[in-house]
């Protein structure tokens, strides 16, 4: 992990970052059931829904990952209550989200949903989407944004919860503190809902 720079984002990397969650997340379950199994959809679903949604939200904590001198990873937080979209946004939302994921959308708002319904009622930093560009991935480039974000939650001591829909993260997740405190099937995908205690 020596050669990998964890920082803040700046504005003009938001397409870039944007880019590499969508690659990252196009064989992600949830968003393959949600782009009815198309990966170049699932790609284009998560891209849009990063530029327009997660990443370039007001409040959005967001971190990139540098390795031989291009972006390779992203990390985005956001602190309760702000983890959840308002209707505002959710109504703003409705055209780009149309277009993006026509057929899909009701399955996408049916993950959304499901998800939210597992959102702690109680102060802690959400985390999500944690993304690797796939020829990247295996470097601990993950591994690096995380450290570094959970460094900062510590020094708050403010507790964090995420999600996962891939067996092999929620065991990264649990390296890091993590427990599972609840699982749901959505859209036939098992998902584990995690928290980490303040420290």
């Amino acid at each position: 992990m020596s050669d990998v720079t964890v920082r803040r984002i700046t504005p003009a990397e938001m397409a870039e970052a944007s880019r590499i969650v969508g690659l990252a997340f196009a064989l992600n379950p949830s968003n393959l059931a949600i782009a009815g199994g198309n990966q170049d959809k699932a790609a284009r679903i998560m891209e849009n829904a990063a530029l327009t949604l997660k990443l370039s939200n007001s409040a959005s904590h967001v971190l990139v990952a540098e390795r031989e001198g291009r972006l390779a990873g992203v990390l985005k937080a956001a602190q309760w209550p702000h983890c959840q979209m308002t209707v505002g946004e959710k109504i703003k939302s409705i055209p780009s989200q149309v277009r993006t994921m026509g057929l899909g959308l009701p399955r996408a708002l049916k993950v959304i949903g499901g998800r939210a319904k597992h959102e702690p009622k109680k102060p802690h930093w959400h985390i999500g989407p944690i993304a690797v560009h796939p020829e990247q991935q295996g470097y601990g480039i993950g591994s690096a944004l995380l450290a570094a974000f959970l460094d900062d939650v510590d020094q708050q001591r403010v507790p964090a919860f995420l999600q996962a829909d891939v067996d092999r993260n929620v065991v990264l997740y649990e390296r890091f503190g993590f427990r599972v405190v609840s699982q749901e099937a959505i859209l036939g995908i098992n998902t584990s809902f995690m928290w980490r205690d303040a420290r």
